[in-house]
């Protein structure tokens, strides 16, 4: 195995490794920048963190830990400031509202798409009040349908009466993240347009670090984005898995749980479309014989989804939704979190097929959908 080595020449006086490493890893840029000062090429960084943290006092890792976020991410936009540990304010909880999970079809051409960004306590399953940040008001946000090569006139908005700052992180955009997923405040709005370049089933969330906390806290939705060939007839569905953490807040109202985020316990319900069990008290009617295909985005933050239908097997699995990325006759696809994928079946007999999150702890917590062939 070769080793790195350091650029020949004078050595490093310790005032300026001691410069170079304060600039790790609070503000990466900085950090590289730096190290080119410094005459280090990048491929010896690495080597040279990882043995100045080796060799670091408790004192100095003491003050590194107050510049870095908890969740060791800056967010979409580098350089946009953090929410810190802002969390949503309870408020009266809404009425349930079913999901529509059906996928209206869309005609290729330009689309005008604006969001807003607002706080709301929701129901997240039977008597579970949730404070939430949404997109539009839900959780998930709406599903937004576009087709490859759209030119898409984007506005986002922050209500005036939200209590902290969003931004928006389109994974089917291929655009700077610093100028265009751009914190905001309440009251303002940012407006931008792009045109999705790829077939696929992409997640959009709120990239304001924590990131964590935004989509643990409900900031989260689905795009379609067909091929310009289109699909083949059949029953559309979408569903939006996504893992909630909760911890009791005021009159009742769970809020997020930032601490079981990180990893430090079980997430209290896993869903799809926002609401444990809403397709079992509420069972999807399909026709039977005919095609379906289900769009599944996995918004996380961290359960993955093994996707399964009870009952069938998957005539064609699109990875990413992506047509040109075909798997044939399968009884799942694992979709981890921020990753998204289609799935075709024909349910051949009438009668009630569980769609459930394969691994079954987690359809315990809530996923699961009844798919009613009649």
């Amino acid at each position: 195995m070769s080793s790195y080595q350091f650029p020949s020449g004078p050595a490093m006086e310790s005032s300026d490794l001691a410069r170079l490493l304060s600039a790790v890893p609070g503000d990466r840029r900085a950090f590289f920048k730096q190290a080119a000062a410094l005459g280090l090429a990048a491929p010896a960084l690495g080597g040279l963190v990882m043995d100045a943290r080796a060799q670091s006092t408790p004192e100095a890792e003491a003050a590194d830990s107050h510049s870095m976020p908890a969740d060791g991410y800056v967010g979409s936009d580098p350089e946009s400031a953090s929410t810190g540990e802002e969390s949503p304010v309870p408020s009266a909880a809404q009425p349930f509202v079913l999901y529509d999970p059906v996928l209206p079809r869309v005609e290729a051409g330009p689309k005008e798409i604006a969001v807003v960004a607002k706080d709301a306590t929701l129901l997240i399953a039977k008597d579970v009040p949730y404070a939430a940040w949404t997109f539009d008001g839900t959780v998930p946000g709406r599903a937004l349908r576009v087709v490859e090569g759209d030119e898409i006139a984007f506005t986002l908005a922050i209500d005036a009466t939200a209590t902290t700052s969003h931004s928006m992180d389109f994974h089917s955009a291929q655009t700077a993240p610093d100028k265009n997923y751009k914190t905001i405040v309440p009251g303002e709005e940012f407006s931008w347009s792009f045109a999705p370049r790829h077939a696929g089933a992409y997640m959009y969330h709120c990239g304001t670090p924590p990131v964590l906390m935004h989509i643990g806290a409900g900031m989260y939705g689905a795009m379609i984005v067909d091929p310009k060939e289109g699909w083949p007839e059949a029953q559309e569905l979408v569903f939006v898995q996504s893992d909630f953490y909760l911890v009791d807040g005021e009159n009742g109202v769970k809020v997020p749980d930032y601490t079981k985020m990180l990893g430090n316990g079980t997430m209290d319900f896993v869903t799809f479309n926002g609401y444990a069990n809403q397709y079992v008290e509420n069972p999807i009617v399909v026709k039977a014989g005919e095609p379906i295909r289900i769009f599944l985005v996995n918004a996380g933050p961290n359960a993955y989804s093994t996707f399964h239908v009870v009952g069938g097997i998957f005539d064609r699995v699109c990875v990413n939704a992506n047509p040109r990325n075909e798997l044939f006759g399968l009884q799942s696809w694992t979709v981890g979190p921020g990753d998204g994928a289609c799935f075709e079946l024909t349910l051949d007999e009438p009668g009630i097929y569980p769609a459930v999150n394969h691994a079954f702890g987690h359809a315990a917590h809530g996923a699961v959908a009844l798919l009613q062939a009649e």
